[in-house]
């Protein structure tokens, strides 16, 4: 049987840790013999924290860890859990209801408090996350808390533990969508939640009759080569996903380009080899059975003519301008004789 995952650093380290995660700090305060550490115990539970997505740590009430979280956080209850995430836009405390005596519905009540908190403080977390392929594990992991969380919101009390198998063994498998629109068809079939993502894609590449072709499995990202010897549960595929199988096209292009290339090869061959010896022959024939083409005697130039149309009558040309003569008697005085058309004074 599988145990809780605690952090084994400090408390300064765990929300150090926290904050680079961006992950929920579960933070339980007792001296680990009371009805709060027994909900450690419970599977459902268990597997709903042992995820990278929550980070479980103990606090002792006499060590200094819990000084200086008593000087930040007043009145706080032994034993109690408390779950904090980095922008502390809310803080869920989980303690024991006084009104509850028996032990099984004091477990039944705590544990049902647990995992409301963790849907609370994630949805929170979702909100302030704005990159859609980030967002994917935390939808994920909001789904399976969601399944959990209905074990223990059961009616009654009886027949809990039938309602926990149930889920327990449904959770051991996985709903996967396949999505191919190359085919225009969607496939849904039912994994083991250990099922390798190769064994998956072996299985999309018979059904859709994909067999000798690369694709790509796509579903809140696009699957690398290391990830398909990664189990549906570690990708995070479980309970259910939907997964869009599109062909490599890029593979596809490198094939074409090979045949493209084999074809042009082959036509450069039968070309040297067959066309060009073909067509010199072709028109070496030609040449013997064409007749000479006749020779014009040169047209006589009439020299008379010709120089007499290269003889050109020039004209005079009068230049114009702004400048203008003033005849007088002393026609050499140009400082009397000069006028600016564009002034209104004589120079």
């Amino acid at each position: 049987m599988s145990s809780l995952k605690w952090y084994e650093g400090d408390s300064k380290a765990a929300l150090q840790h926290m904050m680079d995660r961006n992950c929920v700090l579960l933070i339980y305060i007792g001296n680990g013999n009371d009805d709060f550490v027994k909900i450690f115990d419970d599977t459902n539970i268990i597997q709903s924290l042992n995820n990278e997505l929550m980070l479980c740590y103990k606090m002792d009430p006499l060590s200094p860890s819990f000084k200086n979280f008593k000087a930040i956080f007043n009145s706080v209850v032994i034993p109690s859990i408390y779950l904090l995430e980095k922008n502390n836009s809310q803080q869920y405390i989980i303690t024991k209801k006084q009104v509850l005596t028996n032990p099984d519905d004091v477990q039944l009540d705590l544990k049902r408090q647990l995992l409301n908190a963790v849907q609370c403080i994630m949805k929170d977390i979702l909100d302030t996350i704005n990159v859609d392929e980030n967002k994917q594990k935390y939808l994920q992991y909001l789904t399976d808390i969601t399944n959990k969380l209905s074990v223990f919101d059961s009616p009654s009390n009886v027949g809990v533990k039938k309602v926990a198998e149930k889920i327990k063994k449904s959770n051991d498998t996985a709903k996967i969508k396949f999505k191919v629109p190359c085919k225009d068809m969607t496939i849904v079939k039912e994994f083991q939640t250990n099922s390798l993502l190769k064994d998956i894609k072996t299985y999309i590449l018979n059904e859709a009759r994909l067999s000798g072709r690369r694709i790509k499995l796509i579903a809140h990202r696009q699957f690398t080569d290391e990830d398909f010897n990664q189990t549906l549960n570690t990708l995070n595929l479980c309970p259910s996903s939907t997964v869009y199988v599109h062909l490599d096209m890029e593979q596809s292009n490198q094939w074409l380009y090979s045949i493209l290339n084999y074809q042009s090869w082959l036509g450069n061959v039968l070309n040297f080899i067959i066309i060009n010896p073909f067509n010199f022959i072709q028109h070496f024939l030609m040449s013997l059975v064409r007749p000479a083409p006749s020779v014009e005697a040169p047209r006589t130039v009439n020299y008379h003519y010709k120089n007499k149309t290269n003889k050109v009558k020039k004209s005079t040309y009068k230049s114009v301008s702004n400048i203008h003569q003033l005849n007088t008697k002393n026609s050499d005085d140009d400082e009397n004789n000069t006028y600016n058309g564009n002034s209104t004074q004589q120079l």
